[in-house]
């Protein structure tokens, strides 16, 4: 059965979208990244502007770490007979973010001595 949990109306295309948690989903346009609470009558609140370098990607996937306080912006593009990947990493500590190449990340953390979290790409 379908049952309608939200509505809201979007200034731009939603060009991709995701679960990131078990009430939270993310929306991604062509340029910018929102996260929209299930609970209660939130809207989509901005996270961050899209990078430039992934103007004219296809957004192939979107992950944020266990916290949410990393997340990464997935797409690819065809360059010269050759796919070719580029991430946004986003930090919401600082507000910032960096572009990376490559097609395929995830987040993990690992206890050596103190917890860490690593972010792995390819």
């Amino acid at each position: 059965m379908k049952t309608k949990i939200k509505a809201h109306t979007m200034d731009t295309e939603i060009t991709f979208w995701k679960w990131i948690s078990s009430n939270k989903l993310a929306l991604v346009t062509d340029t910018a990244v929102y996260h929209w609470s299930m609970d209660g009558d939130a809207q989509p609140q901005k996270m961050f502007d899209r990078h430039s370098s992934l103007s004219g990607c296809q957004i192939i996937n979107y992950r944020t770490d266990s916290k949410q306080n990393w997340l990464l912006l997935i797409g690819i593009s065809a360059q010269q007979n050759r796919v070719v990947g580029f991430m946004q990493l986003y930090s919401m500590e600082r507000k910032a973010s960096q572009p990376i190449e490559g097609h395929a990340a995830g987040f993990t953390t690992f206890k050596y001595e103190e917890v860490d979290l690593y972010i792995c790409s390819a």
